[in-house]
């Protein structure tokens, strides 16, 4: 059972891979939700209801980050004092095992593990217990840790929490995968770019697992792509 919290409005960051942005927004668009769109993907605010609704119904999108923070920090001591100030708590439990990923450019903090390692003490520090680090796994199977994304750029760190877990491509139906297969998120982009109308006949010539055909049954028959799979945000406290 979810309880939503109204009061809870977060700058959310909607990750689509690049070319498919514009897509993304008209999906989007369709769930009443608006945006602006960047590289990479879409902003918007919303609450924890836009944060089930992107979830489970976006097609084209790869992951749904909440922006937990944003402030600038030239060096180590600063990076884990002021992560330390933000509200862990509504995504982690005290000891919960976490995934994190850090990339740097052209900041005077520019070595990714040690970001890391402040990250997670501030984690620590706020939770009152260290939290333990877990790999991050792009392609996990079953549900992974939560993951946290930090970005340094011009010494500006915007950390993000993910919502959504294994990659929104990851539907849930498949009981084995193909070597090399397409992914469903742009087997759904290719289906939505067409034109289709959801009634004409639709014939894949190349068709091997079946993802593009059972991602336009999928949309033509209204059936949300993520019905069948978990998401992180199902497990905050």
């Amino acid at each position: 059972m979810f309880r939503i919290m109204e009061t809870m409005t977060e700058k959310l960051f909607i990750v689509a891979a690049p070319g498919l942005e514009a897509l993304t927004a008209r999906e989007l668009a369709t769930l009443g939700l608006t945006g602006v769109t960047v590289a990479g993907g879409m902003e918007l605010r919303g609450g924890l209801d836009s944060i089930y609704r992107a979830n489970l119904h976006l097609r084209t999108a790869s992951r749904i980050l909440v922006r937990l923070g944003e402030f600038y920090a030239a060096a180590f001591s600063e990076l884990r004092k002021k992560a330390s100030r933000l509200p862990w708590e509504r995504y982690l439990a005290p000891g919960q095992p976490v995934a994190l990923r850090a990339t740097c450019h052209k900041s005077r903090l520019y070595h990714s593990d040690a970001v890391i390692e402040r990250v997670l003490g501030a984690i620590g520090d706020r939770l009152g217990q260290a939290a333990p680090l877990s790999a991050w796994d792009e392609e996990s199977e079953g549900q992974p840790p939560q993951g946290v994304v930090i970005r340094l750029a011009n010494n500006l760190c915007t950390i993000s929490v993910d919502s959504s877990g294994a990659l929104l491509h990851r539907r849930g139906y498949r009981l084995a995968t193909a070597k090399a297969p397409l992914r469903e998120t742009l087997a759904a982009a290719m289906v939505l770019a067409s034109g289709w109308d959801g009634r004409a006949p639709l014939l894949d010539p190349f068709c091997g697992a079946g993802t593009i055909l059972i991602e336009a049954a999928l949309w033509a028959r209204r059936i949300a792509p993520g019905k069948a799979r978990r998401f992180t945000f199902m497990d905050w406290p």
